[in-house]
């Protein structure tokens, strides 16, 4: 048997892929803007609403 001859120009290419896709996420990981919400996020239960229900129930 005959080894073949190992191909010098697939695993290059791939590792070139490879780290060129890191630098990628780490750029936009590094230089990404925050996204800014349209309006502020109101939350689902406030201090008014226990009050007003507080004093429903007395």
């Amino acid at each position: 048997m005959s080894k073949k001859r190992p191909n010098n120009l697939i695993a290059p290419i791939v590792i070139a892929g490879i780290t060129a896709g890191f630098f990628v996420s780490a750029y936009r990981f590094v230089f990404a803007k925050p996204k800014q919400a349209d309006e502020p996020v109101k939350p689902a239960y406030s201090v008014d609403q226990s009050q007003e229900e507080g004093n429903k129930n007395s």
